[in-house]
């Protein structure tokens, strides 16, 4: 288990979500195992019917036709046991499974697909079970259960149900752009960050449905099981900037996004990926987009037609009062 307090209760938050994956990926599992246990079949037939059958009910006939489907094949049994053990060792190990160490010459990203093309097992083995139960599975074109299931291939039930990580790693190697293709359904990561980073690497991600924020702990993790969407925190330590979006606060960017913290000296190093020049710009995204509109943009905006009516109407008493333009 991680020593880290922070990897600890991050984990500990997360459990509800981890919860939901556990129950989907034993749900298969125990699909697997019952279409081992049960081989319909003639003598399993004969005998639930009994002595009525004799001489007037065919049980091989009436053994397909009340099952639905043949009996398992060799290879489709084989494929079925393997997925049993798969799915055992992932509903048996912990939840160090669900943490994801990111060393400094690797990137999040890709340790983040791994880790999740590996736990996307639980998701493709129901659709190959599906495929065996209908005697069309082919390994060459369907691939075998342990081969991992990338992310992009991924449905939208299944990035719905997918598992929360954990994800520590070096600051200079926080990347917004490398993590922007995996918010989607209720992917939640959420990023210890250890040393320096760009002051507001989450910027590029705030987006009407996704929960983002920069953060001193996780308290903030507290109530992300409510949050239906996808979300990424940082738990961050240095001067970096701290903010949350959270798109259940209102329908207007500044109504979703609280800023407790900016940077008070502005970036004029290359940290990481990031220029100087796009740290700052990073902090100047963010800045535009907790700044509410201004009476004079509301004015503007009504004359074009394009204004919330509320803010037209205000407008309006304004002009009409002869008050525009007063502080």
């Amino acid at each position: 288990m991680p020593s880290d307090e922070r990897v600890v209760s991050a984990l500990s938050a997360l459990r509800p979500a981890i919860g939901r994956y556990r129950v989907a990926a034993s749900d298969t599992l125990e699909r697997a195992r019952a279409m081992l246990a049960f081989e319909p079949g003639p003598s399993r037939t004969r005998a639930a019917l009994g002595a009525f059958a004799d001489g007037r009910i065919d049980p091989e006939r009436f053994a397909l036709v009340s099952s639905g489907a043949d009996p398992l094949d060799v290879t489709g049994r084989e494929v079925v046991e393997h997925i049993v053990e798969l799915l055992e060792d992932i509903l048996g190990a912990s939840d160090d499974q669900f943490f994801v160490p990111v060393g400094q010459a690797g990137g999040a990203a890709e340790a983040i697909r791994a880790r999740l093309a590996g736990l996307g097992t639980a998701h493709t083995a129901a659709r190959i079970l599906d495929l065996v139960k209908r005697h069309s599975y082919d390994l060459l074109r369907h691939g075998s259960p342990s081969d991992g299931y990338p992310f992009e291939r991924w449905t939208a039930a299944e990035r719905a149900l997918a598992p929360p990580l954990v994800v520590r790693l070096d600051g200079s190697g926080l990347d917004a752009l490398e993590l922007a293709p995996l918010v989607d359904g209720c992917v939640r990561l959420v990023l210890i960050v250890d040393g320096p980073a760009a002051p507001a690497p989450l910027a590029r991600l705030v987006s009407p449905g996704a929960l983002i924020a920069q953060v001193d702990d996780a308290s903030l993790l507290a109530g992300l099981a409510e949050f239906d969407g996808p979300a990424v925190i940082a738990v961050m330590q240095g001067q970096e900037a701290r903010f949350v979006h959270d798109p259940r606060a209102g329908s207007a960017p500044w109504k979703r996004l609280r800023v407790d913290r900016m940077p008070t000296v502005p970036p004029r190093k290359t940290l990481g990926s990031r220029s100087a020049w796009q740290q700052r710009d990073d902090l100047a995204h963010l800045k535009a987009l907790v700044e509410p509109p201004s009476l004079a943009h509301s004015a503007a905006g009504a004359g074009n037609g394009h204004a919330d009516p509320t803010d037209r109407l205000t407008a309006w008493l304004i002009e009409q009062s002869g008050q525009a333009g007063v502080a």
